[in-house]
């Protein structure tokens, strides 16, 4: 910049420099305010879109508890639909899989298992369907599918429901020594309070002693 000798250059440069840039300064605080004010009105429509979300989903839950279970397919439609980008969408779809099975609709229910494993960000979710998945393929005998779709997993914390369902899916095909070896890792990975661990060793129990020289 140039260098003013007196104060009257120097109030007379920035009288010009401002009668000449005035509306450019006034755009960009008015854009700046816009931009902070639509951010913060962003956030507030996200808060809200959540909240609805979450309001349809615990209706949801109510009304299958009162056996409302057509009301519940139209909040779960709503969830899936309106708002399937939210982590209600795939709770949403494990109730209407359970909503679907009860109903002898096991088409369905796998629709929507497939949907809250392919759709979810949640492992617990994850889980969930793949075992429930695996369950119904067990209930249509098709037992090489089921132990084909629980292989290669990282089942993490779910290791002893795994291997019990595996060893459930072997005692369906008759097979119970591969069942003991399933049920052995179920038992060695669970945790020593964890729910069902009493079922867990009466089905082993049930097997009886393993046959002589197969103790794998």
């Amino acid at each position: 910049m140039d260098i003013y000798t007196t104060e009257e250059q120097q109030v007379a440069a920035i009288k010009k420099w401002w009668h000449d840039n005035k509306w450019s300064v006034i755009g960009g605080v008015v854009i700046g305010v816009g931009a902070l004010w639509g951010g913060r009105a962003w956030l507030d429509n996200q808060q809200g879109y959540s909240e609805a979300a979450s309001t349809v989903y615990q209706l949801m839950l109510e009304d299958v508890s009162q056996g409302k279970n057509d009301e519940a397919s139209v909040q779960g439609a709503q969830l899936l639909g309106q708002f399937s980008d939210t982590a209600y969408s795939s709770l949403a779809a494990l109730m209407m899989a359970k909503i679907k099975q009860e109903a002898g609709d096991m088409a369905a229910a796998s629709a929507h298992l497939r949907w809250a494993l392919d759709n979810t960000k949640s492992d617990a979710v994850r889980h969930e369907a793949r075992l429930r998945l695996a369950k119904l393929m067990m209930a249509e005998g098709k037992y090489d599918d089921a132990l084909s779709f629980l292989n290669g997993v990282d089942a993490g914390v779910y290791e002893s429901t795994y291997e019990q369902l595996r060893g459930d899916i072997y005692i369906a095909m008759g097979q119970p020594e591969s069942a003991r070896t399933a049920f052995m890792r179920a038992l060695a990975s669970a945790a020593p309070g964890e729910r069902g661990r009493e079922l867990l060793q009466m089905k082993l129990d049930n097997l009886g002693q393993p046959v002589s020289g197969d103790m794998s």
